[in-house]
């Protein structure tokens, strides 16, 4: 049996020294703690969720019982709720606990390491600036601060060995990334109504590092791998692995749309098949993509069919067999001696394998067998770059290219998607081959 509602739903203390109170799974900020403003808030907040029967409307904001609140307030106590605002500022740490809260909600735990290395970087960053300044006034933080903050990234980076020396310098366009990310801090704090919106203008104005004029180190442009080191390496992969391979080096996706490849994501109802991505980079902006799956691709992923449509076709656990399978085959020590098959695993491992590959252990794969095929070091992203290269050289144009690897910045008419998906095409018949 479920448990009823609570008629009144208490008000709480929230790290950001405001009062807080939760209606229907949706929490609201009242204020100040205690501030005479926070209890009116409440009050009014309360009167019209036991009104509408234990509910808040839909589309419903604090904004919309303002008239209310000043009216239970009154002239008069205007300036004690001023008074007790100045007695109580609004600090740096109040604005990095909002945003923590925030990323909760924008990056949940899941099983996705990219949305969850994301975050992390996201709580270090605000480790950080808790560290330098978190007991500085809101008021007192601008944009000299936020140099100091940055010079700090330059001179020590973001983490130290157990010795205490520098792990790895942080390169120029990363520190303008992670100072770009403190002033989101301030800018979410806006909606949160700890800061005002001249603050977050306030601290753009300082400039971005520029090449030449900063120590922070510059980072190498991303080049396209030579096309004999990916076929000395793909002898020593799994079939599963060669076959991502092939198909990332004919169209040129990213390794996270290609991890995520299902039977039910690939339409094959016309001459050539079309692969719709579940999720991709730009699909937040609304943005649709088809990748041409012809050739060399569609070769490749024929045989990961023939599985439950939902599923995902590439699988860790389906390489772990099959490498459990070599092995057994080249085994050299008689049956009857040592161990058999399956005897010395672990009833109860501490990690199984996932239903599908993610970027990091598809590159991790690759890596393995760069090292066995003694090749020089290159990474799955760089097939982007190969692919694109080689369309352009054989069809002295961009516009294909373009259109395979998804690169267009405008939303697509139907008349203007068309012709994007049979340029792709085009581009997919002249793409590099495994």
């Amino acid at each position: 049996m479920p448990r009823p509602k609570s008629k009144m739903p208490a008000r709480r203390f929230h790290v950001s020294g405001q009062s807080i109170v939760t209606f229907n799974s949706r929490t609201y900020y009242l204020g100040p703690h205690d501030s005479p403003e926070s209890l009116a808030r409440y009050a009014v907040l309360l009167a019209k969720y036991q009104a509408g029967g234990l509910t808040m409307p839909e589309n419903f904001s604090v904004s919309d019982i303002e008239d209310q609140v000043q009216a239970m307030l009154g002239a008069s106590q205007a300036g004690l709720i001023q008074e007790q605002q100045e007695d109580s500022p609004v600090l740096v740490a109040h604005v990095t606990a909002l945003y923590r809260e925030h990323l909760t909600t924008k990056y949940p735990i899941s099983d996705q390491k990219e949305k969850n290395k994301e975050r992390y970087r996201c709580e270090q960053v605000a480790d950080r600036l808790d560290k330098m300044f978190g007991d500085v006034p809101v008021d007192q933080f601008g944009p000299v601060k936020l140099r100091q903050f940055r010079d700090d990234l330059v001179a020590n980076g973001m983490s130290r060995k157990k010795d205490g020396s520098l792990r790895k310098p942080l390169a120029r366009k990363y520190i303008n990334r992670i100072v770009n990310g403190v002033i989101g801090m301030f800018t979410h704090a806006v909606s949160g109504e700890l800061v005002d919106i001249a603050k977050v203008q306030q601290l753009k104005t300082l400039e971005t590092l520029r090449c030449g004029q900063t120590t922070a180190p510059e980072t190498a442009p991303v080049k396209p791998v030579p096309i004999e080191q990916v076929r000395q390496t793909a002898p020593h992969l799994s079939p599963i692995i060669k076959a991502m391979l092939r198909i990332q080096v004919a169209t040129g996706m990213r390794p996270g749309e290609l991890c995520i490849m299902r039977p039910c994501d690939i339409d094959r109802s016309g001459e050539n098949w079309i692969y719709v991505p579940s999720k991709h980079k730009t699909g937040w902006r609304g943005k649709s993509k088809a990748i041409p799956l012809v050739g060399d691709a569609r070769d490749a992923i024929t045989e990961f069919l023939q599985r439950h449509p939902e599923s995902f076709c590439f699988s860790p656990k389906e390489a772990m067999e099959w490498r459990h399978a070599v092995a057994a085959a080249n085994r050299t020590t008689p049956m009857s001696c040592g161990n058999r098959p399956g005897t010395n695993r672990k009833k109860s491992p501490k990690r199984l394998p996932r239903d599908r590959y993610d970027p990091q252990s598809y590159r991790q794969a690759i890596q393995r067998a760069q090292k066995a095929a003694g090749v020089p070091h290159w990474f799955p992203y760089q097939l982007r770059h190969l692919n694109a290269t080689t369309i352009r050289a054989a069809l002295g144009g961009t516009e294909e290219a373009q259109a395979l690897l998804g690169h267009s910045t405008a939303l697509m008419t139907a008349h203007y998607a068309q012709e994007s998906l049979e340029a792709a095409v085009r581009a997919a018949k002249v793409a590099p081959k495994l």
